[in-house]
Formats: structure tokens, sequence, C-alpha cells
């Protein structure tokens, strides 16, 4: 999974990812984060492990109705990335984090 700034955006908006009220109104002032800050690290650990957790019950569900395919975690990360892509207004209000970095 590739850690952005639009797919925690969407794991928060889904109620997978939770922020704490002070984060979520930094983040509404559109505040930049500092690069390697503990809240910036935090959400892109957050969903690393939140993508991870997906794609894990994607597999059992998988097994369970015995369906034969693969399902991994850049498939949970363009499915997430492309649903924000297409759904932009309805995640409008969903803050996201904005941090000025060479990596995303």
């Amino acid at each position: 999974m590739f850690a952005d700034y639009r797919v925690p955006q969407v794991l928060l908006y889904f109620g997978v990812l939770e922020y704490s009220e002070k984060l979520k109104e930094t983040l509404k002032q559109d505040i930049l984060l500092e690069h390697d800050t503990p809240e910036e690290v935090e959400i892109r650990a957050a969903s690393v492990v939140a993508v991870n957790e997906i794609v894990c019950e994607v597999k059992k569900l998988m097994t369970q109705h015995q369906v034969h395919k693969i399902c991994n975690s850049i498939m949970v990360d363009t499915y997430l990335w492309g649903y924000r892509r297409e759904n932009a207004a309805i995640l409008e209000d969903t803050p996201y984090h904005k941090t000025l970095n060479i990596y995303y």
C-alpha cells in the first residue's frame, strides 16, 4: 500500500481510522503537518495496518465463499484511491493530512 494522503481520508470517511478531535481540527484548518512528526507517521502507519487488515478479512471471506481470486494491499489501495477520485464531493468534508515531502 502506498501511504499517501488520500487513502487515509477514505479510511477515515468509512470509520476505519479514527482521529482525535484535536487532530481533526488541525487538519480542517489546513495546517501542514511536518514530515515525520508523530501525527503524520501515525496516520501513515495506521493506514498501512488498516489496509493489511482489510486484505486479511477479504481473503477470509474469499476462502469461506470459495472465491479463487487474488487480493493484496496494492489492490485495496488502488480501490480506495479510486473511490476518493470518483466520490470527491462526498469526501469534501472529510479532513486529510497535508505534508510537504518527496514521497507523496
